[in-house]
């Protein structure tokens, strides 16, 4: 897993977890700024999204 960017940021604790994102289960391997990282765990397939997205979804 990479290094997180920002490990002040007050949604690092959130790095590492499983989350349900557009209805696949995504991964979140990185937070900076207002974005997550998520990668998809089907294939891998990695993107920054909003964290206001992806906790509104939990």
């Amino acid at each position: 897993m990479r290094t997180i960017t920002d490990p002040k940021h007050p949604n690092v604790d959130q790095v590492g977890t499983d989350v349900q994102f557009e209805g696949e289960p995504h991964r979140i391997t990185d937070v900076g700024g207002g974005c997550f990282t998520l990668v998809r765990l089907r294939d891998g397939y990695g993107r920054s999204v909003r964290i206001r997205e992806v906790n509104k979804s939990r």
